[in-house]
């Protein structure tokens, strides 16, 4: 996946799972607005986010899963 000129994504990495980017995924994610190329972004607090949430990964049937769960208060 290339993002800018003279950067490719190869793959990523979520919770020690590593995929491999299809060919064709940038221009996809480009197109349909979901992936922004020398816009600002916006900076969030990830961490404090996050913190909000109890998270797990799980693989179930092959897929990989996310589960969040809002924390009480």
């Amino acid at each position: 996946m290339i993002i800018r000129e003279g950067v490719e994504v190869t793959s990523i990495t979520l919770d020690g799972y590593e995929f491999q980017i299809p060919e064709g995924f940038s221009e996809f994610l480009l197109r349909e607005g979901d992936w922004q190329v020398g816009e600002e972004v916006e900076v969030i607090d990830r961490e404090e986010i996050l913190s909000k949430y109890d998270r797990e990964v799980f693989v179930e049937n092959g897929k990989l899963h996310t589960r969040m769960i809002l924390k009480r208060k």
